[in-house]
């Protein structure tokens, strides 16, 4: 990570289930580190079935993990991600960059299909449609695999503004639009 250094560790996370999590280093008091026997009482059940099935993940399982979807949050779900640049600004600053290896462009036909198939309620969808036929067909349209709330990929595309539009997941652009308004009522009461 790129402010802190953090630990990411499978085993028993603060909400009490068996899964990845990520700790702060800088958070972690060193009284708090011993370390367990596999047979220790204190090793939670599950975990040790894990283990002694040799069932544990390895390095490989998570660069494998890391290539299916864009985000550093590698055990969180994935999801299909449509967003649209504008033809200038794709040129200046998207077109030819690694953003990761299911990041595709695709044509604005490809993005009304996607659009068809992965909105379900027909409200939302046919919204979607509205604003996508008031787009321009010339602007860059890029479909992406990624993790669905990882903090770096929402943390990117906070940082390109107005400059992308996330057009689905509906659920991410609503979060995306409420940032947005947040934002602005924070400085207009200034």
């Amino acid at each position: 990570m790129e402010r802190a250094k953090y630990l990411c560790g499978y085993g028993t996370t603060p909400h009490n289930d068996i899964n990845w999590y990520k700790y702060r280093l800088d958070r972690i008091l060193s009284e708090w580190i011993e370390e367990l026997s596999w047979q220790d009482v204190r090793v939670p059940q599950i975990l040790r079935e894990i283990h002694d099935n040799y069932q544990l993940p390895t390095p490989k399982t998570v660069n494998t993990k890391l290539k299916e979807a864009w985000g550093c949050d590698f055990y969180k779900p994935e999801s299909l991600m449509l967003l649209r640049f504008e033809q200038e600004f794709h040129q200046s600053y998207i077109n030819g960059i690694s953003i990761h290896d299911t990041f595709a462009q695709i044509t604005y036909e490809q993005a009304i299909k996607l659009i068809q198939q992965h909105i379900l309620n027909h409200e939302h969808r046919q919204k979607l449609m509205q604003i996508l036929q008031s787009r321009s067909s010339s602007d860059a349209y890029y479909q992406v695999n990624y993790r669905v709330k990882d903090y770096y990929v929402i943390r990117w595309l906070r940082a390109l503004g107005a400059k992308v539009e996330v057009l689905l997941p509906w659920d991410l652009r609503q979060e995306m639009i409420c940032e947005i308004r947040d934002m602005v009522n924070l400085y207009d009461k200034s």
